[in-house]
């Protein structure tokens, strides 16, 4: 059984810890609520894009730690500069490929198309155990 609390399970603190409630986990796709209600500027969004990628990375078998990192962003899309209101944040694990944990990431608001989507690559620390 996963903590509820994201903040339970990340390095990161607030103001930079943005992910809130786990409301879905099923081995392979994470769902997360934003902690607070906005307003959320893009970098922001893509952060807690990130934050989801990494944890769901974590969640697995043989994940990282909670010092992973970010090895790369692709293909992000964002549709909005700025948003203000409730997020969703997921991440849903595409596969393992060389040590890394690659998530196609997705933030979406209450309704209507996501504001973000991206590929987002984890890596374990560069002094973690394998």
């Amino acid at each position: 059984m996963i903590p509820r609390d994201a903040a339970a399970l990340l390095r990161h603190r607030a103001p930079a810890l943005l992910l809130g409630e786990i409301t879905a986990f099923d081995g392979t796709t994470l769902e997360c609520s934003a902690r607070g209600p906005g307003p959320w500027r893009w970098a922001q969004l893509l952060e807690g894009a990130a934050q989801a990628a990494g944890l769901l990375a974590g969640l697995q078998a043989g994940g990282p730690d909670c010092r992973a990192v970010i090895a790369e962003v692709r293909e992000a899309a964002i549709t909005t500069t700025a948003y203000r209101g409730p997020l969703r944040f997921v991440a849903t694990l595409d596969r393992r490929l060389l040590g890394f944990w690659r998530c196609r990431t997705e933030v979406r608001g209450e309704d209507g198309p996501p504001l973000l989507t991206a590929w987002i690559a984890v890596a374990p620390a560069a002094h973690q155990e394998p």
